[in-house]
């Protein structure tokens, strides 16, 4: 092949690599301008049918559908499991195609070509053969027979992070349903203290409109009147913020959801069904211990930890390959290769020196197991935390829920009797207005006491780790 041909083929195929390498662009991999947070590859959330109310079970099934963060995790499973699928392919050969093309004026290959090729001329002055070319392509097998064992290490450890990973979804699912459930009963218990307080107001407004009657008609002051209107006005106010804390609830359950802030949700007045709790905080924890992700993760940090110690000290062992070669050669780039070459190589190796690199691997990895092992600690001593917390906060909220209905009996009784005193004229106004205004205290402190039962129960399930799976 003449000079020219041989440039000429080294600019096509420059030419080419070009091309291919163009064919990348840093703006396919920039993800596209907010606001797009609610149309991800989420799938069309299944809502209730116009007018029928979400119900409990129906929220945690939209959570863990279309809520972001469980979806991430999900993402983050399917890549440990690549993971593992790329530390397990480590016990596979590699076989991998190669072409070449050479030009050049080197007495070494020249010679070395042209004997693969089978193509050496007679009578060639090997100290100055001139100028060559060659074609060569072929296949190589490489497959690493032995190092130490740290490849079958690193699939354990593979395997761990996958557990791992699985582990840490349903800690994520753990924690979104009992945030969901939470919000589910925020939105009831607003709602619940909206309708109280649309009752005290018509209370009021009765009395404020009986009393303007008598004071037209002389038969009451109109300092009793404008303290009524006074009473209606703040029992007003309180209704707006019942609506707006109701109206809030719904808007962190549909942000919980991943719903559009336009989709319209109400929700039941079915309570949640939870199971049955454990009796003491003693048999709570030891269920904890068994069930939650965290505790579980944090042991298999450590597990893994151990398998990355164990490689790093194995890196001291040998290496044992093997490596299999068959290729041709083309004297000129006729592409007409004569007959085939192949090689089988066995190598023994093992690094003599390296400058102190696989000690401190080792120093870094005996720290990592160090401080993941005290971690351990950490989790187990958070999760007996959270169960106590749990338990001690759903002790007091029964109770108070217990005094709280009391003191509605109380307070409706009592409204009752001085109203019926009021009208005859034995009370004040302003005994009447205190009665009132106790009974709407008592109504709110019972139903917010209900809420903080409902919402121990669900914090309590948590710190057991029964939402996982529900």
């Amino acid at each position: 092949m003449s000079r020219r041909s041989g440039g000429a083929l080294l600019l096509t195929v420059a030419a080419v690599g070009a091309a291919l390498g163009g064919c990348l662009r840093r703006s396919d991999f920039v993800p596209p301008p907010p606001p797009l947070p609610l149309e991800p590859a989420a799938p069309t959330p299944v809502l209730p049918p116009p007018g029928t109310p979400l119900t409990a079970a129906d929220a945690v099934r939209l959570v863990l559908e279309r809520n972001p963060s469980l979806r991430a995790a999900d993402a983050r499973v399917a890549e440990a499991r690549a993971g593992l699928a790329q530390a397990e392919a480590a016990f596979w050969p590699r076989l991998s195609a190669d072409v070449s093309y050479l030009v050049g004026d080197a007495p070494s290959a020249f010679l070395f070509k042209r004997i693969d090729a089978r193509a050496l001329p007679p009578n060639i002055n090997f100290n100055d053969p001139g100028q060559f070319s060659n074609l060569e392509g072929g296949l190589t097998l490489r497959w690493n027979l032995w190092n130490g064992g740290r490849d079958l290490l690193g699939r354990w450890a593979a395997d761990t992070a996958a557990a791992s990973a699985r582990l840490a979804r349903d800690a994520a699912a753990n924690a979104l349903v009992a945030a969901t459930l939470a919000a589910y009963l925020d939105a009831r218990a607003a709602r619940a203290l909206r309708a109280a307080d649309d009752a005290n107001v018509r209370t009021v407004e009765a009395q404020v409109e009986e009393s303007r009657v008598k004071v037209e008609g002389g038969g009451a002051l109109r300092s009793d009147l404008l303290s009524l209107e006074v009473r209606l006005a703040e029992a007003r106010e309180q209704r707006a913020r019942s609506e707006v804390a109701e109206r809030l609830a719904l808007a962190v359950l549909r942000d919980l959801l991943a719903l559009p802030a336009d989709a319209s949700l109400e929700v039941a007045d079915e309570g949640i069904d939870a199971a049955a709790l454990p009796s003491t905080a003693a048999d709570a924890l030891a269920e904890a211990y068994r069930r939650r992700p965290e505790a579980a993760i944090a042991r298999q940090a450590v597990e893994r930890a151990r398998l990355e110690l164990a490689s790093a000290r194995r890196a001291y062992s040998p290496r044992l390959d093997v490596e299999s070669r068959l290729y041709g050669d083309d004297a000129e780039a006729r592409f007409s290769p004569g007959d085939r070459n192949w090689t089988v190589a066995i190598a023994l190796s093992v690094d003599l020196f390296d400058g102190g690199t696989r000690a401190a691997n080792i120093a870094r990895a005996r720290a990592a197991l160090d401080a993941l092992a005290e971690e351990d600690r950490r989790a187990l001593l958070a999760v007996a935390r959270e169960v106590e917390t749990a338990y001690l906060r759903l002790d007091e909220a029964r109770t108070r829920a217990a005094v709280a209905a009391q003191a509605v009996g109380a307070a409706e009784e009592t409204l009752d009797l001085v109203t019926a005193q009021y009208r005859g004229g034995a009370a004040t106004v302003t005994r009447y207005l205190e009665a009132e205004a106790a009974r709407a205290r008592a109504r709110t402190a019972h139903i917010e006491a209900q809420l903080d039962v409902d919402r121990a129960v669900v914090e309590a399930s948590r710190a057991i780790g029964r939402l996982v799976g529900i």
